[in-house]
C-alpha cells in the first residue's frame, strides 16, 4: 500500500532489525456475531474500563438468549464507552457478552501484542477522535469506519509473538504480586478483629499463650494527648524552605512518613502555632475529604511538623506501646469513620470530643509488645509487597512507551 510508512522502536529483543510496518487497525480486525440460542448458555461476561469480569448470570434483563458468543482472544470493545478505555481482549475464558458490544476476531495480528496497547494514552486519544458526542458526557458514539481507520504499527509476526508473550509474562507476575499483596491485606484485617477485644468484651479471640489477664477497658482521652498543628504565613518567606519537614493531611497516607512537599525553619516553629512532633508519634488526619471513606494515621520517622488537618496522639509508654495502640486505631476505623467523624459544610472532619471518649482495651505492657510486633512486622511485609508492585508497575509502564511505537 502507498500509504504505508515503517518506525522501529526504541527497544527490542535481539534478531529483530526489521522497520515496523503501519497498518489500518481496520484491516486487522473482522468483526463477527454469533449469538445463543440457548438460556445460560455460558457465563455472562462484561467489558470494563478494566479488564473483563465475570457477571455471574446478572443480566439487565431475564434472559441472555441471543448474547454474544465469545472465546479467549476475542477483542471486545463498548462503543459508547471505547473513549474511556472500555476495549479488552478476553482472557477470562469462553463466556456471553450484550449485543449491545462490538466483537472481533484478529486478523495478521496476535492479540497479546496488541492488548498492552489498547488503553495508551494515544489510542485512547484515538478512539475519542473516532467517537462523536452521544446522550451524556461521559458517553460517546463510535463511528465504526473511523475506528478502522486508526493507525497501528506492527512487526513480522515473529516479534509480535515475542514481544506479546513479555508482556503476559510481565502482566501474570504484576497479577501473582497484586494476589499475594492482596491476602496478606486480608489476612492483617482478620487478625486485627482477631486479637483485639470486640464491643462489649475485655479479652480478644486469639492471644497470646501466658497471657489470661482480662484488658483494661479507657477513654482514649484518658490516656492520650491530642495535639494540633498549623501553617507559617505563607507569605513570610523566611519561613519556608528549612531543614524541618511539614506534613498537610495529603501527606498521611502509608504506615510511616519521612518527607513532605515542604520544609520549614526553625523560625517557622517559633513564630507560629505549628508543632514539631518526635518521630514515631502517631499522626492522624483531622480534617479532609478522605475520611469520608478512610481513617489515615501514620508514624513520622523523623521529627516533623505539622498543619492544622493533623492532630498528633502523645502518651506514656509506659502505658500504651506505638505499635499496639495504631493496630487498635486501624481496628476500629470503621467504627470511627461512622460515629466520630462529622460531615461539615465543604469536607469531613474528626469529632476531637467524641474522639477522646473512644474505648480503647489496653493489655499489660509485654502482651502489647507482642501484639504490636506482629503488626509492625506484618505492615512491613505489606509494605514491601506495594513497593515491588509498584516497582513492576512503573516497569511496564517505562517498557510501553520503549517497546511499541
Amino acid at each position: 500500500m502507498s500509504d504505508k510508512i515503517t518506525k522501529s522502536p526504541q527497544f527490542r529483543f535481539t534478531g529483530f532489525s526489521d522497520a515496523w510496518e503501519q497498518r489500518k487497525l481496520g484491516e486487522m480486525l473482522k468483526e463477527f456475531s454469533i449469538k445463543t440460542k440457548t438460556e445460560n448458555e455460558y457465563t455472562v461476561l462484561s467489558s470494563t474500563n478494566s479488564g473483563m469480569e465475570i457477571r455471574n448470570g446478572r443480566v439487565s434483563g431475564t434472559s441472555n438468549l441471543g448474547y454474544k458468543i465469545i472465546e479467549d482472544g476475542d477483542l471486545v470493545l463498548s462503543p459508547q464507552n471505547l473513549w474511556l478505555g472500555n476495549i479488552n481482549v478476553n482472557d477470562i475464558g469462553k463466556g456471553l457478552v450484550s449485543p449491545s458490544y462490538k466483537t472481533f476476531k484478529f486478523v495478521d495480528l496476535d492479540s497479546q501484542f496488541i492488548e498492552p496497547q489498547l488503553r495508551l494514552p494515544r489510542m485512547l486519544e484515538e478512539y475519542k477522535n473516532a467517537s462523536t458526542q452521544g446522550a451524556s458526557v461521559v458517553r460517546r458514539n463510535l463511528e465504526l469506519e473511523s475506528f478502522y481507520q486508526i493507525p497501528i504499527r506492527v512487526p513480522s509476526w515473529k516479534e509480535q509473538k515475542k514481544i506479546g508473550s513479555f508482556f503476559k509474562q510481565l502482566d501474570d507476575t504484576i497479577t501473582l504480586h497484586q494476589r499475594e499483596l492482596e491476602l496478606l491485606q486480608d489476612t492483617k484485617k482478620s487478625l486485627l478483629q482477631k486479637m483485639f477485644p470486640k464491643d462489649g468484651s475485655d479479652v480478644p479471640e486469639i492471644r497470646f499463650a501466658g497471657f489470661t489477664d482480662a484488658w483494661e477497658q479507657r477513654e482514649l482521652g484518658d490516656v492520650v494527648k491530642i495535639v494540633g498543628g498549623a501553617t507559617p504565613s505563607k507569605a513570610n518567606k523566611a519561613y519556608w524552605g528549612g531543614e524541618i519537614v511539614w506534613l498537610s493531611s495529603q501527606e498521611i497516607k502509608g504506615r510511616y512518613v519521612s518527607a513532605g512537599t515542604y520544609t520549614i525553619t526553625e523560625k517557622a516553629v517559633r513564630e507560629s502555632a505549628t508543632k514539631v512532633v518526635p518521630a514515631f508519634t502517631p499522626l492522624i488526619v483531622s480534617r479532609s475529604g478522605i475520611l469520608a471513606r478512610k481513617f489515615p494515621i501514620t508514624l513520622p520517622t523523623v521529627d516533623v511538623a505539622i498543619n492544622q488537618d493533623i492532630k498528633a496522639l502523645f502518651f506514656d509508654n509506659e502505658i500504651l506501646e506505638t505499635d499496639f495502640f495504631v493496630s487498635q486505631l486501624e481496628m476500629k476505623e470503621n467504627m470511627i469513620l461512622t460515629s466520630i467523624v462529622k460531615t461539615g459544610t465543604t469536607v469531613q472532619s474528626v469529632n476531637v470530643p467524641d474522639f477522646e471518649k473512644l474505648i480503647i482495651s489496653i493489655p499489660s505492657v509485654q502482651e502489647q509488645q507482642k501484639v504490636g510486633k506482629i503488626f509492625k512486622d506484618l505492615g512491613n511485609l505489606i509494605t514491601l509487597h506495594q513497593r515491588e508492585l509498584n516497582l513492576l508497575e512503573n516497569l511496564k509502564k517505562s517498557l510501553l512507551q520503549q517497546m511499541f511505537i
